[in-house]
């Protein structure tokens, strides 16, 4: 009996010590661009300038770097419409490049996760008409940033 008591025990203990995950929803409390570019991140001090690279025609587009552990780019259109068409050039360009791994997801914002095949991990996410590309070291270096500049909440 004491045998059965432990084995329900240890796995209710295991189920219990599940991982929590993180960003089922994007907050989208900021009030500007500015404020999802944290001061520092990691010990590295941010560098934000205008996107000039790939800006899209957006109102609004910058980047955001934190030596070579994040680079986050957003963009701000006229419509959500507009955001999601760039969503989809943005991820058809990352699948174009043969991605690792993916995960793709539709609903209220779009959010594509991948690997590249060089390990650079990396998220395409939508907030009504904002875009957002984040590229980091890896997955968890990823979700850090988007909890410490509150784009994603722990759940």
């Amino acid at each position: 009996m004491k045998k059965i008591y432990l084995t329900i025990f240890v796995i209710a203990f295991l189920v219990s010590c599940k991982k929590s995950s993180v960003f089922t929803e994007i907050n989208a409390s900021f009030k500007s661009l500015d404020d999802v570019f944290v001061e520092e991140f990691k010990n590295e001090k941010r560098n934000v300038e205008k996107n000039t690279e790939a800006n899209f025609g957006a109102h609004e587009a910058k980047t955001g770097r934190y030596g070579t552990l994040v680079v986050l780019d957003v963009w701000e259109f006229a419509s959500e419409s507009e955001s999601k068409q760039h969503y989809e050039a943005l991820t058809n360009e990352e699948k174009n490049n043969t991605p690792r791994e993916y995960d793709q997801t539709k609903s209220n914002e779009y959010r594509y996760q991948f690997i590249r095949g060089s390990g650079v991990a990396g998220e395409i996410f939508t907030i009504k008409k904002l875009l957002f590309r984040i590229l980091g070291e890896n997955k968890d270096t990823i979700r850090e940033y988007l909890i410490a500049s509150k784009l994603a909440n722990i759940r």
